[in-house]
């Protein structure tokens, strides 16, 4: 989500890792099936398998700084009203303007003109507003407002001094300790545990770590390497755990999209933990305020934009990816699904790039200055 800081004084490591979720979550919404001729294609699901890590490397990203100006209770009471305040102006309005973009643009590129403007896709519109239950890729915006919502409760816990550290590992265990328990319980058939019915659901959990990892990269200041090959480490046994966990589920049972191909499954708090400090240890390496961090730190401003705007592109670029996979036999091989995704998703990312930075300066700029205006 959108950060306060100015491009001049970010973080262009966490901007790198919100590029590659930008450009993993592109990929997800043009993924390709993993089953051809009741076989597992592995190039395929090798490449879905790293996929998933898209929205869990954004909730990461989230964690990382939601806390961060919380250093004791008192804070709590100042900071809400902040966030609250950030949340409106940086997410909410402007992902009610893309909706109603994406409702008239939808109204007049439809291929059976509609009778009247009436009858566009309004409900959409409600649906967000009013149910929280958008049906498409808005679902990640009203879980970050139930963030906001729990935000006294999950900020008492958030803060690095050690009674309230401790507290807050105990309920990251148990709430890790439960994902994995569903996760055997799925693996053997057998009544499961759904997590996601509680506070700290796999969302959360993953918002939690984020804010761990605030921590823990601290302690790697100098030290890019040792960040670089533990975060290695993490992700390729993550990986294989998943990657492996899948066959096994599609062999045994004929599951194709079982719970280990998504971030509900705790194998993927590896994965999305690995990931995130690789990309951010990569960061680490890039001199602050060179031209390759300030054209991140660029990019990174515009990924909630991206990450609005991505899924019109790709609806329309429909028949382009059509006739890529055409040239590349079908990407049924690990190289071609590889030049599948990465040529797709950085076309979609670099269209949706132009229209990202006309809506970061005509929508998301002038609302940010309107709420940051001081009453006179």
């Amino acid at each position: 989500m959108p950060d306060a800081k100015s491009i001049s004084t970010k973080n262009h490591s966490i901007e790198l890792v919100r590029i590659i979720a930008c450009l993993l979550v592109i990929m997800a919404h043009s993924q390709i099936g993993i089953v051809e001729n009741n076989a597992i294609v592995s190039g395929r699901l090798a490449l879905s398998t790293s996929i998933a890590d898209d929205v869990p490397l954004f909730l990461l990203v989230t964690g990382f700084f939601f806390f961060g100006r919380i250093k004791s209770d008192t804070d709590i009471i100042t900071t809400f009203p902040y966030k609250a305040k950030s949340f409106l102006s940086r997410v909410y309005i402007p992902t009610i303007v893309y909706i109603l973009i994406s409702i008239l643009y939808r109204y007049f590129t439809a291929s059976t003109p509609l009778a009247s403007i009436g009858d566009a896709d309004w409900n959409y519109l409600g649906r967000f507003i009013f149910r929280l239950a958008p049906g498409d890729h808005l679902w990640y915006i009203c879980t970050y407002m139930s963030f906001i919502f729990f935000f006294p409760m999950l900020a008492f816990v958030c803060q690095d001094e050690p009674g309230k550290n401790k507290l807050r590992r105990i309920l990251l265990g148990i709430a890790i300790g439960g994902a994995v328990i569903g996760d055997v319980q799925y693996f053997f058939k057998m009544t499961m545990i759904d997590i996601d019915k509680f506070l700290w659901g796999y969302c959360t959990i993953f918002l939690i770590i984020g804010y761990e990892l605030s921590l823990f990269v601290r302690n790697f200041d100098g030290k890019q390497k040792k960040l670089f090959v533990a975060g290695s480490v993490l992700y390729l046994i993550g990986f294989f755990i998943k990657f492996g966990l899948q066959n096994y589920m599609f062999t045994e049972y004929g599951y194709v999209n079982n719970r280990f191909r998504w971030l509900q499954c705790s194998p993927c708090f590896v994965t999305a933990t690995g990931l995130f400090i690789t990309v951010y240890a990569l960061g680490t390496w890039i001199k602050q305020k060179s031209i390759p961090s300030r054209i991140i730190n660029f990019v990174g401003s515009c990924t909630f934009a991206i990450y609005l705007f991505h899924m019109l592109v790709v609806s329309e670029t429909g028949k382009w990816r059509g006739t890529l996979l055409e040239h590349l036999e079908g990407a049924r091989t690990f190289f071609d699904a590889f030049a599948y995704y990465v040529s797709y998703s950085l076309a979609v990312f670099s269209i949706t790039l132009v229209i990202s930075i006309v809506f970061k300066y005509v929508v998301e700029i002038p609302v940010g200055k309107i709420f940051s205006r001081k009453a006179p």
